[in-house]
């Protein structure tokens, strides 16, 4: 679709709607998804005050009210309405498993197609969890996103990355040995013998759940680490995050990068075994190997290593901890969210990977520091970025819909874990080294982030003035071949 119109006749057109929407407190909302054409387009949207809920690659979700429909599709945009009584509370992008049963999605209220294997579904908690339990991703729609202002899109991340010995060093330092280790602890049972593979992390299974955040709790603090619960409640059940934080030092020493996975689990029997070790013991085992060789240094940025729960439903977790660091102010510069990153088909063991950045330039930024250093270090991985069809079907997703910089770290949906979300996503159908590998690519990449100068950038906030913004087209994927680059000397 092209768009052709004056951007001052829509400016003044959607302020009128938007005026008539205040006199008019009242009138009922529609979720619509409206199609939009690049970045700038987007943050201009957004800049009228458009209640949008969710955004991919040339189309976007947002709620509505007649007049601000009407006056959208005078300007020129294709406006298509999906649920004509809309429900802020009740929206969910829905993934399902590839290959899988679509019929699952009958069983909501309401199922409504939302770009390339991806639904909007309206349903309650209840039915949203008959689903997680089925294989299908899940994320819950806020009642509105923040997108971050043009200012701070590439404030975080510098382009002027070069090789360190001492990065080396520290990515030469990752241990397979620990990182198995934290894999046995999170996917066993503590009462039964180690690594067995009867344990579960399931939201729901409050005793299981715990024992995980107990453990990771204590791995932090034997480091030395600041180290808290960030609890919260959902659906009436009490779930806690794990936050461990190494304080920057020096100038621009609270703005913060942030190291994540999430660490509770589902399956088929999710009540009683649901081992999870590739999603996510890997992502977890990542993110405490990183601290561990992190926490022996000092960086001028401040570093979080975070574990969220309740992802598998939500993503709860990250969703609380986004919105509360939104309300606070917290300058984020970027998010490095892995989930499952233990597996591939062996043939081919071909080491593809995916990394998921979005369309905002502050994460496409972040996602190529990612990458850089893959082939930098010498990491042994064939990274694809994702720009224009990512996934938000992951803890990145909360802090993309709170204006933060975030990418995901995940293995190659062509090839896909055949033991998702079941009783046999064990240690045993792991390829470790895929884990070591994205380990070793995070701890570069947080190293070299954390040690930049301090550059001055402002926290995302609403905008709702016309801005003008740099042009930006995106580039749907990209692949690197990883390449050892020798220190100069």
């Amino acid at each position: 679709m092209k768009i052709r119109f004056a951007w001052a006749l829509a400016t003044t057109l959607l302020l009128a709607a938007l005026l008539v929407m205040s006199i008019h407190a009242g009138m009922e909302q529609r979720l619509v998804t409206v199609s939009y054409e690049g970045w700038e387009q987007l943050q201009q949207l957004a800049s009228w005050g458009l209640q949008i809920i969710h955004y991919q690659g040339d189309v976007l979700a947002a709620l509505c009210h007649d007049e601000q429909i009407e006056a959208l599709r005078q300007v020129g945009f294709e406006v298509h309405v999906l649920d004509p009584a809309a429900d802020p509370n009740l929206y969910y992008l829905a993934y399902p498993f590839p290959g899988s049963d679509l019929a699952a999605l009958s069983e909501v209220e309401a199922a409504y197609a939302y770009g390339r294997d991806v639904f909007i579904i309206r349903s309650t908690p209840a039915r949203a969890e008959t689903l997680a339990m089925r294989g299908v991703d899940l994320v819950k729609l806020p009642r509105s996103i923040v997108l971050p202002k043009p200012q701070r899109m590439m404030a975080g991340v510098q382009a002027s990355l070069t090789y360190s010995p001492a990065v080396q060093t520290m990515v030469d330092a990752v241990s397979p040995t620990l990182l198995i280790h934290h894999v046995c602890k999170l996917q066993d049972r503590d009462a039964l013998t180690y690594c067995n593979e009867l344990g579960t992390r399931y939201s729901y299974a409050t005793a299981g759940l715990n024992e995980a955040a107990q453990y990771l709790y204590d791995e932090y603090a034997a480091l030395g680490l600041s180290v808290t619960y960030d609890p919260f409640v959902e659906n009436s059940t009490p779930m806690t995050n794990v936050v461990a934080e190494l304080p920057g030092v020096g100038p621009g020493s609270d703005h913060i990068f942030i190291l994540c996975a999430h660490y509770d689990s589902i399956s088929e029997n999710p009540d009683n075994v649901a081992p999870g070790a590739d999603d996510n013991a890997s992502g977890c085992a990542a993110v405490l190997e990183a601290a561990r060789i992190l926490s022996q240094h000092q960086f001028s940025r401040t570093l979080r290593f975070i574990h969220f729960a309740g992802e598998e439903q939500g993503p709860w977790g990250s969703a609380h901890y986004a919105r509360q660091a939104h309300q606070r102010g917290d300058p984020i510069d970027g998010v490095i969210n892995l989930d499952m990153i233990g597996y591939e088909s062996v043939p081919p063991n071909d080491h593809i990977v995916e990394i998921h950045a979005g369309t905002d330039p502050a994460s496409i930024a972040l996602a190529d520091a990612l990458i850089d250093n893959i082939s930098e270090y010498g990491v042994n991985l064939v990274p694809q970025e994702i720009t224009t069809n990512a996934t938000w079907r992951s803890d990145h997703g909360s802090f993309w819909s709170r204006g933060y910089p975030a990418i995901l770290g995940i293995e190659d949906f062509d090839d896909f874990n055949p033991h998702y979300h079941s009783t046999n996503d064990t240690l045993a159908n792991m390829q470790a080294q895929m884990m070591l590998e994205y380990t070793r690519a995070s701890v570069a990449t947080l190293a070299e982030l954390a040690s930049q100068p301090h550059v001055s950038s402002s926290t995302p906030t609403p905008t709702h003035t016309p801005t003008p913004t740099p042009t930006y087209t995106p580039t749907p994927i990209r692949i690197y071949v990883p390449v050892v680059r020798k220190a100069q000397m």
